[in-house]
């Protein structure tokens, strides 16, 4: 993926969850549970490990019928070009804007189009019910691909669990432990299943596929999941904080778009501010 600033990966972790082990024994119902509450604490993640573009890419997207008509001398480096366009435009003194004007111009009349020149590639490991969830907005999200159950064998046995319910007393606590014993079970019957249908001779291929029905909407997956600024903006819109999404996909975007505002030199603080994104850090 090209870019015009390159960014070093930013990892931001969203708190509760935890990450389990592969169990190496024949399974005995009920031998989980209720065992000590899981000390190993793991969360939902994101990081942003890529992105292409700056405040700019999208002024000059904005200002396509302007700038084709300039008979410009670009700069042999191709991450200038957009400064040298922007700049050259500017100068021309036939826009009543500055790029932060123009973005809030275009943010404030749902002018979103000239926010699709961008593009932001991000590593996560999120939950199953999330990854649910975000598959909804396909049409904001340009990419995604997914670790798969059916091409191997998960052992690492990532899965989350929902922290806040810690915070409602005995019940609280003993629905949280019971969840985590409810997993832990459900992995190890997942690997038993695996290798004992395998052995029995299934194709490994099918017992992979199957076996991981044992695994609940708490388990977790490693995603690349790619999208412009544009699909940042709807997916913020619908699934931020500020709505009434679940806690945890709420977490996740936020997390990204949080990425967004560290990237070094903020190459897109006008953007976000435009649609209302920016501050925090």
């Amino acid at each position: 993926l090209s870019r015009q600033r390159r960014c070093c990966p930013l990892i931001f972790h969203i708190p509760s969850g935890t990450r389990g082990t592969p169990s190496a024994f024949r399974y005995t119902p009920g031998a989980f549970f209720l065992t000590n509450p899981p000390t190993a604490m793991h969360s939902n993640n994101v990081t942003l490990i890529d992105y292409m573009g700056i405040d700019r890419t999208h002024a000059a997207a904005a200002w396509a019928s302007t700038f084709l008509d300039l008979d410009l001398d670009l700069p042999d480096d191709i991450h200038a070009r957009t400064d040298a366009l922007t700049n050259a435009i500017l100068a021309s003194g036939g826009k009543k804007r500055d790029v932060p004007g123009l973005l809030r111009f275009l943010a404030e009349h749902g002018h979103s189009s000239p926010f699709r020149s961008s593009m932001f590639l991000f590593a996560m490991t999120e939950d199953v019910a999330t990854h649910i969830q975000l598959l909804k907005h396909h049409v904001a999200i340009y990419n995604e691909n997914a670790e798969s159950a059916r091409y191997k064998e998960l052992k690492e046995d990532k899965f989350y669990l929902p922290e806040d319910w810690l915070d409602y007393g005995d019940q609280g606590q003993y629905w949280y432990r019971t969840l985590y014993d409810h997993t832990i079970t459900g992995n190890a019957l997942y690997h038993q299943a695996l290798a004992d249908l395998t052995a029995a001779g299934m194709p490994r291929d099918r017992a992979k596929e199957t076996a991981r029905y044992f695994k609940g909407y708490n388990s977790q997956i490693n995603v690349i999941r790619s999208l412009s600024f544009d699909g940042l903006v709807q997916v913020w819109q619908k699934r931020g904080e500020h709505t009434k999404a679940q806690r945890e996909v709420a977490a996740v975007v936020e997390a990204m778009v949080e990425q967004v505002r560290r990237i070094p030199g903020e190459p897109f603080k006008h953007s976000l501010a435009a649609w209302g994104m920016g501050e925090k850090l």
